[in-house]
């Protein structure tokens, strides 16, 4: 019997190692492309931060409810594998920010070299970042929040 469940759990495993390469949805630390190097030469921003990133402020309020909570999208981050950015608002806050520029990062962090200044985005986690609102245009709040789209 405990053979038979040893071969079973090998054989599953087996299957399933080429699965495991097919998994098409990439996210901020392993997509691939592009050749940027930070500083150090070790960390490879382009192949971790290039890609899409979509920005929202969290937003709360009182219902009948009570306190409620959530996210208001506010605009997108388009980071290039050729070095290049550009902030597109969402259609609902069109009078937020729209720039284009270049941008690089280290770990940790993500620096857009934009037409009206640098703005600095502090990596969170594999797929999150935050940074200063008021950078985008955003009044009323402190922080944006982003999340990596693909």
């Amino acid at each position: 019997m405990k053979k038979e469940a040893l071969l079973i759990g090998a054989l599953a495993c087996a299957l399933s190692l080429p699965l495991m390469g097919c998994n098409s949805t990439p996210t901020a630390s392993d997509n691939g492309g592009g050749e940027g190097q930070s500083q150090s030469g070790d960390f490879d921003a382009i192949a971790t931060y290039y890609g899409q990133w979509h920005g929202a402020v969290e937003t709360s309020g009182d219902s009948v409810y009570g306190t409620m909570g959530g996210e208001e999208a506010m605009l997108d981050l388009y980071l290039n594998d050729d070095g290049t950015c550009s902030v597109e608002p969402v259609e609902a806050h069109a009078d937020l920010l729209t720039d284009e520029g270049t941008w690089d990062g280290a770990e940790g962090q993500i620096v857009l070299h934009l037409t009206d200044g640098d703005i600095t985005i502090t990596v969170t986690g594999g797929d999150t970042a935050e940074a200063n609102a008021a950078d985008f245009g955003i009044e009323g709040f402190d922080t944006i929040l982003f999340d990596f789209y693909g």
